[in-house]
């Protein structure tokens, strides 16, 4: 297991591959992971956006969903950590097939706080 040293170390590395995977680990201190939410390397905030942490504050999620970044707003859409009201805003993404995504996704978790049924108003 990684202490949190390790994965400090790890989320300073040059290499975008390696801060990715700091990144997407559970046990990164969640002061470094809002630091990577902000990574110029997509690939790191992807790495964020597939983190399973449930106490990822709201507003880094909806940050992530509004990506420029395709591989950042489809991996936030599958990760089943990430709140389905966020995942509904990333459907509005300007990328191509994130709406399919992100109905699928929801379809998936049962719309679970009751998004799937107002789909439609988020994709008007």
């Amino acid at each position: 297991s990684l202490s949190d040293n390790d994965l400090a170390l790890l989320a300073r590395s040059e290499e975008a591959t390696v801060r990715a995977g700091a990144a997407a680990h559970p046990n990164t201190p969640m002061t470094i992971i809002l630091k990577m939410a902000r990574d110029e390397a997509p690939a790191v905030r992807a790495g964020v956006a597939r983190n399973p942490r449930t106490d990822i504050p709201e507003d880094v999620w909806r940050e992530l969903a509004t990506d420029h970044a395709a591989e950042v707003v489809f991996a936030l859409i599958a990760n089943l950590s990430v709140p389905d009201a966020v995942v509904a805003r990333a459907a509005k993404s300007k990328h191509k097939d994130a709406g399919g995504a992100a109905k699928a996704r929801l379809s998936k978790s049962g719309g679970r706080s009751g998004f799937l049924r107002s789909f439609a108003a988020f994709r008007a």
